[in-house]
């Protein structure tokens, strides 16, 4: 797992320099760059495969210059099928097995990929940027002196090191914020930053003039797939699937573990884990509330499958000290999250871990699946207490109305459907995605997400509803996976029973940021704040506000000894002067 930046249009060595340093965080094991014609590539490396012959920027035979953020899960696979062509390798590394693909088969090679990535590799007259089919790993550019230029990297703050980026911030994405609390497809929160969507690809090449042309494309689309006609088969069929994607995340050259939250979702992954005669498995549980019942649940389970077994409690004051580290580290004016306090404990024990995330998405998890009329009111409510200021032109609701209008038609399975679209295109890429991504990578720990592979999604994606949701029972057919893989004595306690809180949203934490926020925030403000009518509750104005100062002002670098407290005292002038660029 690395971090990734790059130029292209004439790069600059010292700016290229400068990008790729901000990204140490993400690879503490080295880093490089390389400037090959008309691009500029860098990387920061975390390496679990091969340390020493997987070094990046890579160049091929070819002449073709890569640089790669992720993990292939079949490279093994891959690879044997490129030197039955006659391809030699020098390394283990599963970067020079992207590489061989590329100059041996092109594009076309996307669809053999399984794992998660955002890539990008150049010939020095054309520069090509690829992300994986969920946006596993992100992936952001922008143009830059009048379209001449185009910057990218793994995350915005790499790309706000180039001054010649604007830091106005976009109003749609805020209006979407605001209404989903995370933005739709390729915007971000900056006027002129997009991001790669997931399952895209972008080619960059220069004009005689000195323009640039951006081609958009796609890879990876969904497979059809016939079911088998009996509901045990199917069982068997996602349990195989489930089995290989596990194994096969779980390949490194260092120690590998797996968030144990107490749900279906991670405890299945466990236990596919220790049924596989996997080496030492480390779990680990993490709260706000140590009184949990998750927490007690994930311990029985631990003991039973023979996990060495880490669990970790945090305060909500320690969390909401963590407060700025945790935007910084998200990109979003998000809540403070518990992945981004507990990745440098859990990085002492592991480099990499899996999570159980995307299985709400994918088998229809969440209560809004079954029940989506009372998230639709409220994100509806939100949606006109904006547009009732009279403040907001139409061209910035457009696309939250047309989402919300998707959800709302009177056909249930029109309905349905779209909210599950919805969910699994938007909220997990956009949101949660994110929190994994950004709170881990920033203690140098890479997340892995089993159920985010590509033959799980094409079981899911071919289910029938009464397979996703049955009655009340949501994922349903992942249930009865789980009720035949767990342990006898621990299956009915996890399959049957609610889990009751997620690592990335804690509770106490949330209600502890709401009374800070009343307490904190001015009540003499002599002028109207530019961004009030995006904020319906105080908290959500503390977040927006501390958003602007870190990364309007301050372009993502968080001051030392900064106490976020003090955002309206001590550091009301930068903030103002931030507040006004917007």
């Amino acid at each position: 797992m690395c971090g990734i930046a790059g130029i292209f249009g004439g790069p600059d060595p010292v700016l290229l320099e400068r990008m790729t340093r901000r990204l140490h965080h993400r690879g503490p094991d080295g880093h490089g760059t390389a400037v090959v014609g008309q691009a500029g590539l860098g990387n920061t490396r975390l390496s679990l495969l091969d340390w020493e012959g997987g070094a990046q920027p890579m160049t091929g035979r070819t002449g073709l210059t890569l640089v790669y953020n992720g993990e292939l899960y079949n490279h093994a696979t891959l690879r044997r099928s490129l030197e039955q062509e006659g391809v030699a390798f020098q390394t283990r590394s599963d970067t020079e097995v992207l590489l061989r693909a590329l100059e041996q088969r092109g594009l076309a090679c996307l669809e053999e990929l399984e794992g998660m990535f955002a890539f990008a590799f150049s010939d020095g007259a054309r520069l090509t940027l690829v992300r994986d089919a969920f946006g596993i790993k992100p992936l952001y550019y922008a143009l830059v002196d009048g379209g001449r230029r185009l910057v990218f990297a793994s995350e915005l703050k790499a790309l706000l090191v180039d001054p010649a980026l604007p830091r106005e911030l976009d109003r749609t994405s805020l209006f979407e914020w605001a209404t989903f609390r995370f933005t739709l497809g390729e915007r971000t929160l900056f006027k002129a930053v997009r991001q790669v969507p997931p399952g895209g690809t972008l080619e960059v090449s220069r004009e005689p003039d000195g323009t640039l042309t951006l081609r958009a494309g796609r890879h990876s689309p969904p497979r059809p797939l016939p079911l088998p006609e009996r509901e045990e088969d199917r069982i068997k069929l996602l349990r195989e699937r489930l089995t290989e994607s596990v194994r096969g995340q779980w390949v490194a050259d260092h120690p590998v573990g797996i968030f144990l939250s107490g749900g279906v979702d991670s405890s299945l992954l466990a236990a596919l884990l220790a049924q596989g005669g996997s080496r030492e498995i480390h779990t680990f549980s993490l709260a706000d509330d140590p009184t949990l019942p998750d927490l007690a649940v994930s311990r029985r389970l631990s003991e039973a499958l023979g996990t060495h077994h880490h669990e970790y409690s945090f305060e909500p004051d320690t969390l909401l000290e963590s407060l700025p580290r945790s935007i910084c580290s998200l990109e979003a004016p998000g809540e403070p999250t518990i992945v981004e306090s507990a990745a440098p404990l859990i990085r002492n024990h592991v480099k990499a871990v899996l999570c159980g995330d995307g299985a709400d998405e994918l088998f229809a998890g969440y209560v809004i699946h079954s029940l989506p009329g009372p998230w639709l009111k409220s994100c509806m409510e939100g949606y006109n207490r904006m547009i009732r200021t009279g403040e907001i032109p139409q061209d910035e609701c457009a696309a939250a109305k047309a989402s919300l209008h998707a959800m709302a038609v009177p056909d249930p399975a029109a309905a349905r459907e779209a909210v599950y679209r919805f969910f699994l295109e938007g909220q997990l890429t956009d949101a949660h995605l994110r929190v994994w991504d950004g709170g881990s990578m920033a203690s140098g720990l890479e997340v892995r997400v089993p159920y985010l592979d590509r033959s799980v999604r094409d079981v899911a994606f071919a289910l029938p509803w009464e397979q996703r949701i049955r009655g009340r029972v949501r994922k349903a057919l992942l249930r009865e996976v789980a009720r035949k893989v767990l342990p006898a004595s621990l299956a009915a306690v996890i399959v049957d029973r609610p889990k009751l809180a997620a690592p990335s949203a804690v509770r106490r934490t949330a209600e502890a940021l709401d009374r800070a926020a009343r307490e904190i925030l001015p009540s003499d403000e002599r002028e109207p704040h530019p961004l009030q009518r995006y904020c319906a509750t105080p908290a959500q104005r503390i977040l927006l506000d501390l958003f602007v100062y870190l990364f309007i002002g301050r372009g993502g670098d968080l001051p030392e000894d900064f106490r976020w407290r003090e955002l309206y005292t001590t550091h009301r002038r930068e903030l103002t002067e931030a507040l006004t660029r917007v």
